[in-house]
């Protein structure tokens, strides 16, 4: 396996890489998109580094894609990305979730934590936010027999069936 250059993971992104979005408390707030991440662990890797999709949720209005990204030599990191869904097309809310959550396993290893604000930068905590209460994730039930396992979720969830990879794919 290659080296993986921290250097390069932890090097901030370029201005024109950086776009902006309104959150939910109308704050701006700024990201880099999926292939800008993609592209720094391509360079910071020699393309060597694997991205597995490790469960997919669907309830009510959102995706939610756990995803884990393994660097080689610094491990393995596991994040949930999150998309709404608009409309009836599911396709794009769980492939956004995907990205989402690709970049959020990225930041673990260091990778554009330049866009997360002062208490990164300044080494102070921030006050807590208001705890919410925590919903159920999904639990990997037994192989259906046809090969593929399927998650079952909370309440309001729908079940999405997924094969886990195996060695050598």
């Amino acid at each position: 396996m290659n080296e993986v250059s921290n250097e390069v993971l932890t090097r901030a992104f370029p201005r024109e890489a950086i776009k902006q979005r309104r959150g939910a408390s109308g704050k701006a707030l700024s990201y880099v998109e999926a292939h800008s991440v993609i592209r720094r662990l391509i360079e910071a890797t020699g393309n060597n580094f694997a991205f597995r999709v490790l469960s997919i949720d669907i309830q009510d209005t959102l995706v939610m894609a756990t995803v884990e990204l393994e660097l080689p030599g610094l491990g393995k990191r596991q994040h949930v990305g999150t998309q709404r869904m608009n409309g009836g097309n599911n396709d794009d809310a769980v492939k956004a979730a995907i990205s989402d959550g690709l970049k959020k396993s990225s930041t673990l290893f260091g990778v554009g934590l330049e866009l997360y604000g002062p208490d990164y930068e300044a080494d102070q905590p921030q006050q807590a936010p208001a705890s919410r209460p925590v919903q159920s994730r999904p639990q990997p039930s037994s192989n259906n027999g046809n090969g593929h396992r399927e998650l079952v979720g909370a309440t309001n969830s729908r079940r999405v069936g997924f094969r886990p990879i195996q060695q050598g794919e």
